[in-house]
């Protein structure tokens, strides 16, 4: 799924610098990666059980690295974190709604060549159907 999103973005967004799943490109300045986030989330249970269940929760966390410019990556990870937040997309045709886990763009600060980073936590929910 995580492959999915990261092609939605690509297209939707407009992305076209460096973009992968599961691991940075370090070497560029201008990346963005999709991870399944390490962040525990309580089990959600419908009444009934699974097969009553109407959606599936993904947690992703969304890695952006992005010049030397702290200004410059601030605005980005905002960009991006607009993007997502609180909207609806059709991925793999599956309508998702997207909420983050905080109100803003984690600053990671910069990593040993001064690259800038910074951190989205999104929870993907699926509808099942």
């Amino acid at each position: 799924m995580l492959k999915a999103i990261r092609d939605h973005f690509k297209t939707e967004y407009g992305w076209s610098d460096s973009i992968s799943v599961g691991r940075i490109d370090k070497n560029s300045d201008r990346a963005v990666c999709f991870y399944n986030s390490k962040h525990a989330t309580p089990k959600v249970t419908a009444l009934g059980g699974k097969a009553n269940k109407s959606f599936r929760l993904l947690p992703v966390t969304v890695l952006l690295r992005w010049t030397d410019s702290p200004i410059e990556a601030a605005e980005k990870a905002q960009e991006i974190y607009d993007f997502f937040d609180e909207k609806t997309f059709v991925i793999d045709n599956k309508r998702v709604f997207v909420i983050s886990r905080y109100d803003y763009p984690i600053d990671l600060g910069s990593d040993e060549k001064g690259v800038c980073e910074y951190s989205l936590e999104l929870d993907f929910y699926f509808n099942k159907e």
